[in-house]
């Protein structure tokens, strides 16, 4: 199985996280960066075959790819990369999801795998992937999408499956009104959550298709999933029964940090069996001094003298005397004065 991840969108509703960062890059409680959670699942499944379509502002990703994850190179006995856009058709941007493979089709035919997982690179969550490319494989699919639960009303953010009960894939509507109802549980729609697996002589004819079309868009979810339902290719649904954030605005971005901070949190990141790796600089123990920290947690390198309740602290963080910082997230080398208050904030890398 070969794994490609879309990590080149340009994440303008995280700005301004994402004014001098790639999306993916975006740092994520505390310690990681978001696309640590889609490789922890690649190595922790066993792929180690794993190449990142990069593209917006990609010196940032490409510097936590080189720090966090070449070790793996030597010790999984796979590869991870990245390839910026490079212009093979024109001079043009990748124009959208199924584009963005389009223009890499290359890559498929240096590598020549039978079945290719695509991910999106700006999704938190824990998932391994070994059952759903069971499942795909099992049902002969032409193509198999991962799929979480959501009340209805939530659905309509989202792209929606109409499905039978085998999960074969009846109907496909981005962000509809009306969201599908899943059988047996009608107060909910199955939401896709952006990632697939498809046959790879399938993927290369459908984008393929897609690329000669002038009116599409060139997305997965818009154009190629929809004509693909049409055309009657083999299409399933693989239920995901946990946490699925789409970190794709401020809002998402900061409950997800709150997700974290329940008890117990949604994915266990002390969970040794599943750990989620990262890089993080050489900085020294965080130290606590005279200060009071509840429910948080506390990066590396971290200078305590105030107060600190319900928040995640990224690496260098300092909160001088008498300052109190209360459901908030700071990042790394973010500084809180003496005598100040900081409350449902998030700070940016060096603010003071």
């Amino acid at each position: 199985m070969f794994v490609m991840i879309l990590a080149g969108g340009k994440g303008e509703r995280l700005y301004p996280l994402t004014r001098d960062r790639a999306k993916p890059a975006v740092p994520f409680a505390g310690r990681y960066r978001i696309i640590d959670f889609a490789l922890s699942n690649c190595i922790n499944s066993g792929l180690t075959r794993i190449v990142l379509l990069t593209q917006y502002k990609s010196i940032s990703l490409d510097r936590h790819l080189r720090l966090a994850w070449h070790i793996f190179h030597y010790e999984v006995g796979g590869c991870i990369y990245s390839i910026p856009a490079q212009h093979r058709y024109g001079e043009r941007w990748y124009e959208g999801t199924a584009d963005a493979i389009f223009q890499n089709i290359y890559t498929l035919e240096q590598e020549k795998p039978e079945h290719v997982l695509i991910l999106s690179g700006d999704h938190v969550y824990a998932m391994d992937y070994r059952p759903f490319i069971s499942f795909h494989l099992e049902n002969r699919a032409d193509l198999t999408m991962g799929a979480v639960l959501y009340p209805r009303k939530e659905a309509r953010r989202f792209g929606v499956f109409e499905v039978d009960k085998e999960m074969r894939v009846l109907n496909f509507a981005e962000k509809p009104r009306e969201p599908f109802p899943f059988p047996g549980k009608k107060s909910h729609s199955l939401v896709s959550m952006g990632i697939y697996i498809f046959k790879t002589e399938v993927l290369v004819k459908r984008v393929t298709e897609d690329a000669k079309i002038k009116e599409s868009s060139h997305d997965f979810g818009k154009d190629v999933i929809p004509r693909m339902i049409k055309e009657k290719d083999r299409i399933f649904t693989f239920l995901f029964e946990g946490y699925w954030r789409d970190i794709g605005t401020l809002d998402a971005y900061y409950e997800a940090h709150q997700d974290f901070l329940r008890d117990p949190p949604p994915i266990d990141l002390h969970d040794l069996s599943w750990p989620i790796r990262t890089y993080v600089p050489p900085y020294p123990p965080a130290r606590i001094k005279g200060g009071e920290v509840k429910n948080s947690c506390i990066s590396e390198g971290c200078v305590i003298l105030g107060k600190v309740y319900n928040s995640f602290l990224s690496p260098g963080v300092f909160v001088d005397e008498d300052a109190v910082v209360k459901d908030s997230i700071l990042l790394e080398n973010a500084r809180v004065g003496k005598g100040s208050v900081v409350e449902r904030a998030i700070l940016d890398k060096e603010v003071r």
